[in-house]
């Protein structure tokens, strides 16, 4: 009898562990569920057509009010402006037009989408969502905290038939390296945001940032009246460009207090009165609320007044021009056939090399048994420093050579290539 009782007792002492243990699992299984999202196939690019020249654009009348900074160009068929615009204000011309009618279509083209999600509800504070369509009842508010999770490339669609509406406590959460431009707020009526709101709000009548602290991260493009009374974040704030010459090369130095939705910036350059010329890229940081340093090095140099400028680029394609700077660049005194850099090498180097008046440069590489490879240069340059690649990866490991002839001058170097 006593061996009987202590087996029931000590089955009933597994099976309360067994219940236990199952219990403790179903809920770790329900707290994953509830901590994850569904990832749905990345929806095909919107395309923003004219209207994407624009962080603003009002089919009847936009307002921007004292105090509100938009970083960008702005359009209307008619404008008031007590605030700061850093780019163009186009008012009731051509480009207004076609904006408009582009933003009419790709309405249309969102509106017309079909959902991954249909059963958002009216507030989505408290969501964690990845990239899809989403769409739920006739309108959506924001009162806490959105977070959209997702890479560079996914894209976010929020349609709702008449209105969004957003609360000072609206923060809009973007994490993985999602970006503000990649989310579209397909409006049926109108829009009233504040908080921190991010995405571009694309609305069937107006838009209308509620108060000072407004921060709108993105573009806000209404059919009819847009009233701006935050400020929209877009895309980069340059603090600083300045440019810098010695005998061999000119220095160029940049700075950005705050960046949203940077890709990076071409470097320009135009000698006296001619074309702008592309000359180098740098990457930029994205989005940034720190201040951020930026350089770049010209060393493909000719004697005059030179100007350089910064094409700042976003994510999505729109582009704003930096101020220019000049500098005057005067002849090498000699000619020079510098080291490559770097050298031993592997599969690449740059070769660099000065001369002092204009006339024809030849430039060639030899392999050790004075076989020619390859002619980088042959042709007539101005008086100026100049940087030429040399590419190995057809090559071979060993000792190579390359000759610059100028005039009745003729200098040899040695480089070596190690894979």
């Amino acid at each position: 009898m006593k061996t009987i009782t202590k087996n029931f007792a000590k089955t009933q002492c597994i099976w309360k562990k067994f219940c236990i243990n199952m219990l403790t699992i179903a809920i770790a299984i329900q707290s994953i569920a509830f901590a994850q999202y569904t990832v749905y196939d990345n929806p095909t690019a919107v395309n923003l057509g004219t209207a994407s020249n624009y962080r603003a654009l009002a089919g009847t009348a936009l307002s921007i009010s004292a105090g509100c900074t938009v970083t960008g160009n702005v359009g209307g068929v008619a404008v008031t402006n007590l605030g700061i615009v850093t780019g163009t204000i186009d008012v009731s011309n051509s480009a207004v037009t076609n904006a408009i009618n582009d933003l009419t279509t790709v309405k249309a083209d969102l509106a017309g989408r079909t959902p991954n999600d249909a059963s958002l509800i009216v507030e989505l504070a408290g969501k964690t969502l990845g990239r899809g369509v989403y769409t739920g009842p006739g309108t959506f508010g924001i009162n806490g905290t959105l977070t959209l999770d997702g890479t560079a490339s996914d894209i976010f669609i929020f349609k709702t038939t008449t209105t969004l509406i957003t609360g000072t406590t609206c923060v809009v959460n973007l994490t993985g390296g999602a970006l503000a431009s990649n989310v579209y707020w397909q409006i049926g009526s109108a829009a009233e945001i504040a908080g921190d709101f991010k995405g571009n709000i694309l609305a069937g009548t107006y838009i209308t940032t509620t108060n000072a602290s407004t921060i709108v991260d993105g573009r806000t493009l209404g059919l009819t009246a847009v009233t701006l009374g935050g400020t929209s974040v877009l895309p980069v704030e340059l603090i600083s460009f300045s440019a810098e010459s010695n005998q061999h090369n000119v220095e160029l130095y940049w700075s950005t207090a705050t960046e949203v939705n940077n890709y990076g910036f071409n470097v320009e350059v135009r000698i006296g009165n001619g074309e702008w010329n592309k000359i180098g890229f740098v990457q930029g940081h994205g989005n940034s609320n720190s201040p951020k340093e930026y350089s770049f090095v010209d060393k493909n140099l000719q004697v005059g007044k030179l100007q350089y400028r910064l094409k700042q680029i976003d994510f999505d394609g729109a582009f704003e021009y930096s101020e220019v700077v000049e500098v005057n660049f005067n002849a090498p005194l000699n000619f020079v056939l510098n080291q490559n850099y770097p050298n031993p090498f592997n599969p690449s180097t740059y070769i660099e090399y000065s001369v002092p008046s204009f006339g024809t440069v030849i430039l060639k590489t030899y392999d050790s048994l004075g076989r020619e490879i390859l002619v980088l240069v042959n042709e007539e340059k101005q008086p100026g420093n100049y940087q030429v690649k040399f590419d190995g990866s057809n090559l071979s490991s060993g000792v190579y050579y390359y000759k610059l002839q100028f005039s009745n001058s003729v200098i040899h170097k040695k480089m070596l290539l190690i894979k």
